[in-house]
């Protein structure tokens, strides 16, 4: 249902996007975001601080998954996405799209497990709770193994599905396993229900991987470069902002959440992002090309296969808008 909502409201936003605007009135644009958090803060903060407004623009945010945003992109009936991981997959099949930018370094993920599991190696054979098949969860884990020496099939993955299930089949002893967010942690920790649970292994700042990214068609970039840097310029500003102050960032997340998010989880997640968070929006091609490696063996793609970072990520349109802004001193106020 959820899914056939936000169809429906990507089907609407295009033929809006599509009428004529009376002179001097703001271009509309549209963008998806799969959640409302600290990791979609720019975006947010760009829309109340009126960064979008000053380049003449007027967002509509949709609350889709990759599922819908990633084909709302392709057909042009999106701007921009924030569910950059399921652009990359559709990337690494042939669709022309791009990512212009990287806000985060690092998952902010943690390995729970119950029992006699204290370490990744203890996980050989056994089963790890992710969301979905292909995530970010399941990307992060492997690369964890890799990087302990193990192998990314030592163990099994199983979906669970969102919505902090993890944490009910660890107790129940359904699962040995699971990967969570912090703020599943600290909403299921209220619950009492990672009493019988540790942490294994700490993905933050310790797995390199692009996290958080936005991702634009190859097609928008190319026939109006004038719109996608007004966008991006927009949203870079709402990052510095996102930075110089916290408890405004948080406050103005706070407005989009229904509901409003427990006020320590919050401050929880926006740590994790400030730790991961990438100085200029952009990410090095040799962390991508790891990343790229384990996403091509999800889908069956061979590594000759893969395409040159180049023509996956395009940050040269934030590296120019960071610079115009660095050379104009340009600082958010709060």
């Amino acid at each position: 249902m959820r899914s056939l909502l936000a169809a429906a409201l990507l089907t609407a936003f295009a033929a809006v996007c599509g009428a004529a605007l009376p002179a001097g009135a703001a271009q509309r644009i549209t963008i998806t975001v799969p959640s409302v958090d600290p990791d979609q803060g720019a975006f947010f903060i760009a829309a109340q601080k009126g960064y979008f407004a000053a380049e003449g623009l007027e967002v509509e945010f949709v609350y889709a998954g990759g599922g819908v945003a990633t084909p709302g992109l392709i057909s042009g009936s999106v701007d921009g996405s924030a569910s950059s991981a399921s652009a990359l997959t559709a990337i690494l099949r042939g669709a022309p799209l791009r990512i212009v930018m990287v806000f985060e370094d690092s998952p902010p993920y943690g390995i729970w497990a119950s029992g006699d599991i204290h370490s990744l190696a203890d996980l050989k054979g056994k089963s790890v709770g992710i969301a979905t098949r292909g995530d970010t969860f399941e990307i992060a884990t492997r690369l964890a193994l890799i990087a302990a020496g193990l192998s990314p099939d030592s163990v099994a993955y199983t979906p669970l599905g969102t919505g902090g299930t993890g944490a009910p089949a660890l107790a129940s002893g359904a699962l040995p396993a699971a990967v969570l967010s912090p703020t599943e942690v600290v909403a299921l920790q209220d619950q009492g229900q990672l009493k019988n649970a540790h942490m294994i292994a700490d993905f933050s700042g310790r797995v390199r991987m692009p996290f958080a990214g936005f991702a634009m068609s190859e097609k928008l970039i190319e026939s109006d470069p004038a719109l996608v840097k007004k966008i991006v310029r927009a949203i870079v500003k709402g990052a510095r902002y996102e930075k110089a102050f916290k408890s405004q960032t948080i406050a103005i997340v706070g407005k989009y959440q229904k509901p409003v998010a427990h006020p320590h989880a919050s401050e929880v997640e926006y740590r994790y992002v400030m730790k991961a968070m990438t100085p200029d929006l952009t990410f090095r091609d040799d962390l991508i090309a790891s990343d790229l490696a384990v996403r091509a063996n999800l889908i069956g793609l061979a590594k000759d296969q893969i395409p040159p970072v180049d023509k996956i990520y395009d940050f040269s349109i934030v590296r120019a808008v960071n610079a115009e802004l660095d050379a104009a001193h340009w600082k958010p106020i709060p």
